[in-house]
């Protein structure tokens, strides 16, 4: 399986076949838990139209796929799965040692302007000390990714290297820098609640409106929650 696509499509055949996860459930109430009616869950098991980035996230939170098996192949697609599905199971990423744990840096950027849809696929993966990422999360949540564009100068420049952690789906009352979807387009803003159903969507470089957006209209990627700089570039 070499893409998303089909990944996602063995994943929703397999939820509803296999006796420990779902087996016998209809595609009108797996369509229910995964954000999508029974048409679209008819597609997406064809391998047919763009999947929504809540589907992928429904997978993850309610049947514990694995991120990324999901986008890239790499380990089992649930625990568990290795034993009875090998043929899909990719292979298992080894740390370097004990004391590092890997972070995938994603193909591609993330827009801090206009917004850019990322490449799927993986660049390179970065060792971080297992004990530091521990402190800001879970490391199979983490992703780096790139910086571009100017609308987040000067708190972030083009080319920033930046750790997302997709296990923030949601925005602090405090607001933050998030990685967010609005239509197709993924871009790294300021993001700050301002009613219930309002999201106050905002550039750090001032030359750049703030943007007030209904929260049906934007997906949460995640929370940027470390960045690195070239110092020279």
């Amino acid at each position: 399986m070499n893409d998303l696509t089909a990944r996602c499509a063995w994943a929703i055949k397999t939820i509803q076949t296999d006796h420990d996860l779902d087996r016998g459930i209809t595609d009108v109430d797996l369509g229910k838990i995964l954000g999508a009616d029974k048409n679209t869950m008819s597609r997406y098991r064809r391998e047919k139209g763009l999947l929504k980035g809540k589907v992928i996230d429904n997978l993850v939170k309610c049947y514990h796929f694995n991120p990324m098996w999901l986008f890239n192949g790499e380990g089992e697609p649930f625990p568990g799965a290795r034993a009875r599905y090998p043929e899909v199971c990719g292979p298992e990423i080894a740390a370097p040692s004990e004391e590092y744990v890997f972070i995938p840096q994603v193909s591609g950027a993330i827009s801090a302007g206009s917004g850019l849809i990322p490449e799927e696929g993986v660049d390179l993966r970065v060792a971080f000390r297992r004990d530091w990422i521990a402190r800001k999360g879970r490391s199979q949540n983490m992703s780096l990714i790139k910086v571009q564009g100017d609308s987040m100068e000067s708190t972030l420049l083009d080319g920033d290297l930046v750790m997302v952690d997709h296990g923030h789906t949601f925005i602090a009352s405090r607001g933050g820098i998030y990685a967010i979807s609005i239509g197709d387009e993924i871009m790294i803003k300021r993001v700050q609640p301002v009613f219930p159903d309002k999201l106050l969507v905002i550039s750090d470089n001032k030359q750049y409106s703030p943007q007030e957006i209904s929260t049906e209209n934007i997906r949460v990627n995640g929370k940027v929650i470390w960045y690195a700089r070239d110092l020279e570039r």
